[in-house]
Formats: C-alpha cells, sequence, structure tokens
C-alpha cells in the first residue's frame, strides 16, 4: 500500500528557530494563555525541533537537537507516539498531555553534545511503528519535548461520501500608517507609513507575494480572505509615498518674523518610499484572483467595534471593504460574508452585522442620518472626549439580503441550527467551522495565536513546539477533519462542508503545507472542491426572539485573553463619538471639492486600526499590540484635540462690561477646518442668565466670525460667571469652553458709588489737613 504523510508533497522544510524565550504577560490573565499545568515540566538547556518531513516507505523525520548549556551533556533523543486519534478534538487534547500518554516507544539515539552545541539527526519510522492513521509524536531530550500531529493515510475507502471542503487564504499585514491623517482635496491626502516593513513583504521573496504565488498553483475550492485596508494602502503605495515616524501637525499657528528666525524653514518631512513599483506589481497580481472575501477593515475586532455602539465605526469596519476592492481591483467581492478575527460573534454584536448589507453608500447614508437627528438640550458640558459613558445606540435594521458570519462550531448553542448553520439575528446566519481544526490551524508560523473559542486546558505555549512541527500538525488536522465527516454515524445524510479558516497572519511557509494537503486531497479524491459561497449557502431557519434576561445564546465559550478591554473600548468610543461631533458641526460647500464625511473618515480608520484583532491573540506580540493599541490611541486623540482647539470661541476679555442692560456680548468664532462649521452658541450660568446669538453660527472655512449675543443676566448679581462653548445643531460640545466674567448694570453703579464716595473722602480730608495747616501758619 503506498503510504502517504499528510504534509501535502511529501517534504516539508522550513527554517526552524531555536526555542523562544518566555513571554512576559499579565499574571492576572497567565493561566487564560497557557494552562499552568499543561506541558509544565519542560525546562532545561536541551531543545529539539522537527526541521522537516519525508514520506515514503518508511516516514523519515529530521531533527535538530542543540545544548544551549555551559556544560556539555550526555542525552538520549527518545521518539514516542499515542493512540490513533479519530477526531480532530481528541488530536489537540493529546498534544497538551503529559508524557504517559504516548507508550508506544519508537527509536532512540544517544548523544553527545558539547556547550552550545547543535546536531543534525535523522530518524525512519517504520510502518510498524507507524501504520495508517493519525497519531500524536513526541521527540524528547530531557525534560524537553517535541510534539506534533502526523497523519499515515491509506487509498481512500471508494464506499464513502465524499466531503466538501473550502479552504480560506488570509491576506493580511499590520499597517503602520502615521496617525492623525485626515481627508484632502481635489488629491487625496499624501501616504505616510512609519517604516517599509509593508514594502519587505511586498517584495518578489515577501511574505505577501509568497502568499499569492501559493495560491496561484492551485485555486480548486480556496479564496482569499483579504484585508481592504491592505488593498487601500498597497493601491497608495503605488501612487508614491513617504516614510517619517510621524506627519506634520494638521494645524497651523501664526508666528512673529523674530520667532522663525532661528527655526528650519523646511525641517525634514521624511524620506520617499522605495515600494513603489513593487506594491504597483502585487496589486496587479491580485486583480487575477479568482475568489475574494474582503475582512473587516484592518482584521478589526468587530466584537470590541460593538461594544463603541457606534453606527458608523461598524459600518466602516464591515461595509466599506467591498467598495475599496471594486475600485482598486475592478473585482466584484463575495458580498455579505463577514469574517471576525476572533472566530465568534457575541450577543451584543450580532444585530450589529445588518450593517453590513445596506443599499446606500456609507456617506450617503451619514448625510441622511445627520439631517434627520432631532436637536436635544446644549446643557452638556463635557464633550464626547471627556465622557465616561458609552451611549446605549445599539441595533441596526435587519439587512436587505442575508449576511453570512464565519465562526466556530462551539460558539453558537442556544439558537436554532441546521448543520453548520445557526440562525444568530434577523437576516444574519452563522456559519460554522470546526473549532478545534479552527485552533490547530492558528497555532503556526513564528507567532502562534491562542483562539479564544478554545478549551483553556489544553492551551499551552505553542513555542515550545517548531515552525515545522506545527504546520504538519496542521495539516494533518485537516486531513483528519477531512476523514471525520466519513466516520459510519457521523451525519445521517451527506456529510457537511469542512471550513478551513487560519489564522490571519498566516505565513508564506504553513500556506504552502496546507495549500499543498488541500490539493493532494482533492488528487485523491479524499474530499471534492466546493466554492465559499456554496458553503455559507445557509437553508431557511426558524427566526430567534430576544433572549431570556441573563440567558447567552452564543459567543466564546472560553474566556477570551486577547479580547480588548473596556478601558481600550471607551477611549475608542469617545474619538468616535466626538468624530461623528465634528463631522456633523461641519458644512459641505460645493464651491469646496471635499465632503465633510471624507474629512474625518481617515480619523475613524485610526480606531479600527487601533482594535485591530490580528496580533492580538498572539502570546508573542500580544504585550506589543496593546502598546500599538495604546499608542495610535493617543495619536488619533492629539489629532482630535487638535481640531477641536482649530474651532474655538475668543471673548474680548476676561471681565466683559456691559454699559446698559439692552448692551450685547461681543465674542469672536473662529474655524481652521477646510469645511465651514455651522454651530450652535452653547453656555452655562447662574440660574435666570439667559444668552441668545439669534441662529446658529455659521463660521466660514478657514475664516471668523464676530456674534452678537443678547443677555438677559441676574439684576441682583453684581458680576455673572458664564462658561460658552460651540456645539452642533443637536446639542454634542464641540469647542474647548471659555470663561468669561460680565458686569452688570447693577454692578456697575455700585462700583462707580463705592467709587465716588472714596474720591469725596479723600478730597475732604486733604482740603481739612491743608485747612489746619493754614490756620497754624497764620499767627
Amino acid at each position: 500500500m503506498r503510504r502517504v504523510i499528510a504534509v501535502g508533497l511529501g517534504v516539508l522544510c522550513l527554517s526552524t528557530p531555536a526555542h523562544a524565550a518566555p513571554t512576559p504577560y499579565d499574571p492576572e490573565n497567565a493561566a487564560q494563555w497557557v494552562n499552568p499545568m499543561a506541558r509544565a515540566s519542560e525546562s532545561g538547556d536541551l531543545s529539539v525541533d522537527v526541521t522537516q518531513v519525508q514520506a515514503g516507505e518508511s516516514t523519515r523525520v529530521h531533527l535538530s537537537v542543540e545544548n544551549s548549556g555551559a556544560d556539555s551533556a550526555s542525552v538520549t533523543l527518545q521518539t514516542r507516539r499515542g493512540e490513533a486519534t479519530w477526531d480532530v478534538a481528541g488530536a489537540r487534547r493529546a498534544l497538551a498531555l503529559g508524557p504517559e500518554a504516548y507508550p508506544w516507544a519508537g527509536p532512540e539515539v544517544e548523544l553527545e553534545l558539547a556547550a552550545g552545541e547543535r546536531t543534525e539527526v535523522t530518524l525512519d519510522l517504520s510502518p510498524e511503528f507507524l501504520p495508517a492513521g493519525t497519531y500524536p509524536l513526541m521527540f524528547s531530550v530531557g525534560e524537553n519535548t517535541e510534539r506534533l500531529l502526523l497523519t499515515v493515510a491509506g487509498e481512500p475507502d471508494p464506499d464513502t461520501q465524499t466531503p466538501g471542503l473550502t479552504m480560506l487564504l488570509p491576506l493580511t499585514a499590520p499597517l503602520d500608517i502615521a496617525p492623525g491623517e485626515t481627508g484632502e482635496a481635489p488629491e487625496e491626502a499624501p501616504l505616510i507609513l512609519q517604516s517599509e516593513e509593508l514594502a519587505g513583504q511586498l517584495a518578489p521573496e515577501g511574505r505577501l507575494s509568497e502568499l499569492l504565488d501559493t495560491y496561484a498553483r492551485d485555486t480548486r475550492g480556496t479564496c482569499l480572505a483579504v484585508d481592504p485596508a491592505l488593498v487601500d494602502t498597497v493601491a497608495r503605495m503605488s501612487r508614491g509615498y513617504t516614510v517619517a515616524e510621524s506627519r506634520p501637525s494638521l494645524i497651523t499657528t501664526r508666528q512673529r518674523l523674530r520667532d522663525s528666525w532661528f527655526q528650519n524653514e523646511d525641517p525634514h518631512r521624511g524620506t520617499p518610499g522605495r515600494g513603489t513599483a513593487d506594491a504597483a506589481a502585487w496589486l496587479e497580481r491580485l486583480r487575477g484572483a479568482g475568489c475574494i472575501v474582503p475582512l473587516p477593515w484592518a482584521t478589526a475586532d468587530l466584537n470590541a467595534v460593538a461594544r463603541t455602539e457606534d453606527e458608523w465605526l461598524f459600518r466602516e469596519a464591515t461595509q466599506r471593504g467591498t467598495e475599496v476592492i471594486r475600485e482598486e481591483l475592478a473585482l466584484e467581492p463575495l458580498t455579505n460574508v463577514v469574517i471576525p478575527p476572533s472566530g465568534y460573534v457575541t450577543e451584543q454584536a450580532a444585530p450589529s452585522l445588518g450593517w453590513a448589507d445596506q443599499s446606500l453608500p456609507v456617506e450617503q447614508a451619514w448625510e441622511m442620518s445627520a439631517a434627520t437627528r432631532a436637536p436635544r438640550s446644549t446643557g452638556e458640558e463635557d464633550s464626547a472626549l471627556e465622557s465616561t459613558v458609552i451611549p446605549d445606540r445599539s441595533g441596526s435594521p435587519a439587512p436587505l439580503r442575508p449576511v453570512r458570519v464565519l465562526v466556530a462550531d462551539n460558539s453558537v448553542w442556544g439558537v436554532p441550527r441546521s448543520g453548520t448553520h445557526a440562525h444568530l439575528a434577523p437576516g444574519v446566519t452563522a456559519t460554522t467551522f470546526s473549532a478545534p481544526l479552527g485552533s490547530l490551524l492558528a497555532a503556526t508560523g513564528p507567532a502562534p495565536q491562542t483562539t479564544g473559542y478554545s478549551n483553556p486546558d489544553w492551551r499551552f505555549d505553542y513555542q515550545l513546539d517548531s515552525v515545522t512541527s506545527r504546520a504538519v500538525t496542521a495539516a494533518s488536522a485537516l486531513r483528519l477533519a477531512v476523514a471525520e465527516q466519513t466516520l459510519p454515524g457521523h451525519w445521517a445524510q451527506a456529510p457537511e462542508p469542512v471550513l478551513a479558516v487560519p489564522a490571519p497572519l498566516l505565513d508564506a511557509a504553513t500556506a504552502r503545507t496546507l495549500l499543498n494537503t488541500v490539493s493532494g486531497l482533492y488528487d485523491s479524491g479524499a474530499a471534492r472542491p466546493v466554492s465559499l459561497a456554496e458553503a455559507v449557502t445557509a437553508p431557511e431557519l426558524d427566526p430567534v426572539g430576544p433572549p431570556a434576561v441573563g440567558v447567552t445564546r452564543f459567543g466564546s465559550p472560553w474566556s477570551d485573553p486577547a479580547a480588548v478591554s473596556d478601558t481600550e473600548v471607551l477611549r475608542a468610543a469617545q474619538q468616535t463619538r466626538y468624530t461623528d461631533d465634528l463631522t456633523r458641526m461641519m458644512v459641505n460647500d460645493p464651491v469646496i471639492n471635499l465632503r465633510r464625511y471624507d474629512f474625518t473618515l481617515p480619523l475613524r480608520r485610526d480606531v479600527l486600526m487601533a482594535l485591530s484583532g490580528a496580533s492580538r491573540s498572539s502570546l508573542s506580540l500580544n504585550q506589543e499590540a496593546v502598546e500599538a493599541t495604546n499608542r495610535r490611541l493617543d495619536a488619533n486623540r492629539q489629532t482630535l484635540q487638535d481640531l477641536r482647539g482649530s474651532v474655538a470661541l475668543f471673548p474680548p476679555g476676561n471681565v466683559y462690561t456691559r454699559a446698559s442692560e439692552s448692551s450685547p456680548l461681543l465674542i469672536v468664532a473662529g474655524n481652521g477646518l477646510p469645511l465651514p462649521v455651522d454651530a450652535e452658541l452653547a453656555y452655562s450660568g447662574p440660574e435666570g442668565a439667559v444668552l441668545s446669538a439669534h441662529g446658529p453660527v455659521h463660521i466660514p472655512a478657514h475664516g471668523s466670525i464676530t456674534v452678537q449675543l443678547t443677555a438677559d443676566l441676574p439684576e441682583d448679581e453684581d458680576q455673572s460667571q458664564l462658561q460658552l462653548w460651540l456645539a452642533t445643531r443637536d446639542g454634542s460640545p464641540i469647542s474647548t469652553p471659555v470663561e468669561i466674567t460680565v458686569q452688570t448694570r447693577a454692578g456697575i453703579v455700585g462700583t462707580y458709588g463705592i467709587a465716588l464716595l472714596l474720591v469725596v473722602g479723600l478730597s475732604l480730608a486733604l482740603l481739612f489737613r491743608v485747612g489746619r495747616h493754614r490756620r497754624r501758619q497764620r499767627p
């Protein structure tokens, strides 16, 4: 019988780094990342890595053994395997168990290693040790082990039904666009990147370029899951970009001539990017793709986006991608399919998925919503940037066409289901994939990821095993998931399609292994290719009503260590709500070739980038990802504060003296934005104080206007302390409040009376002294 190893073409060779040092993480949630009882005894200076696996009459495994200690060591390299496993969940569990779960002994090799020495070892695993089946394997030296899952398959059974198989190939990358960008016209805003990291991935030998090479070899049953933010950024790179640590300030301030004598009039603005040609070539190759489905913008965590309760942020996360792919690639993507990076959606997020399918473009929907927004009291002094309360604005209209969302099968349990489909909300249906398979596919590459829907009992630091071992494990798990569909009694009718959803930051070497495995399954007749559109087509399901109080019906069944914190969500909500307020205050001008929504759109995209879930779920990248989130939110807030300061009130002085009660108050309103502003003048003051500007304040773009205020102030007070600020027409505060003191008429009379009495008193005293002095001199 011809034996086939599960790594696809039969040979797998990946560069294998040494075992990574322990990664620092928050001790309070350490158990959410790593079960302290799973592989807890592994330690020491000796390590073993799998570097290559070859198929043949026997399975040949190449290993690298290293002694990183200061002394030489005599070691025994042992090979052991566990019992054959018939389901992916059992296979994942076996990888986290102790050595007692590997009772079958294989070949051993005695080694002498000097201090710091690394040696290569080749082992042949005979059919007697590895018969047909899927087995957990363990190679050990000292206390450390190397684990992998290996499938040795025979000829497929012709009497079994052939399951369908759909493979997603994610195209994502971290985007380091300098924060603080705003829209410009008639030309687009210049692209400023903080490094050339993305250019390196687009180069011919880069990760993104190799992923396209791998996809082009066999597109059967495979669809590219593309981050539209990546497409947008690469398209802008192809038109030229700059590399700089930060972007110039949005606000230009006037300065005196002498203040600029010792300043550089032409400060360094960065260097031209070197990846323009590679970006254009990569984009042209992507235009030839057969199947494309957009991911959320910047792989944003949709559950976190939903928690901000901001409709427009969620629209940008789920609705904008289709438009960008059509414009930049001239392709029609698969629409109404949402792929959350976390692998699950919460009950709070599910209804918002209706925003993924709307008939109107986002900008047009915005204008209609702003025109019908109801006014409210302008008594609020805190703007959205300072408010610590997130208003409950949840809910979205039912989609016009069904929206399908891809989630793990263990994340839906209390809603109507049929096979791999579940009904989550009106018009929103979930298509599920195997949770154990998704977890093993995610735990690959140089930065393995921990899925939030995985059982915490079987979580461990996946970097204990080499990149090669984890790639072989993922390929074997994929084969096992297909074979699992053909087990007797598994399905009463035809087997359901297997949906393979790797993590967003899939590395090129693992992608080759997985796609080679998929091609081998198709060629051997063990599986048939199924398009993504067919896989997500759901039957009619019963509607689901609102949940009972305190009852959860779907979401992650376990703790998610990579979930965005409440503090980060609050900051994102503050910034998006203030961005909405700022946008509503501006007015579209037909003379100015810039729309108000387009001006603030990059600010919303900055927030989505801050909420990206791609790197957060990796134990080795989590801390860096959290710090990047904080940096971007800090920079975005600073930009909003600069914009806030450009729309301001300028009182004539700290104390304003009125000649009479009918005298108006004069105050200057300035606008540094590129669009006009329509605002209400809001105030707070003593009881009974009434100020009126006789209509909204219209401030021209990059201009100012003097506003006359009619003031009715309490007469029994000498002075009135007032706070004034600009607000949107519906009452949302925008500008920073200014304080003025108004001297009332009663105060003026009282002050003048006291002054007059003082003058009279001083005059009488002076006259008295002069008269007495003369009387003394008269004799």
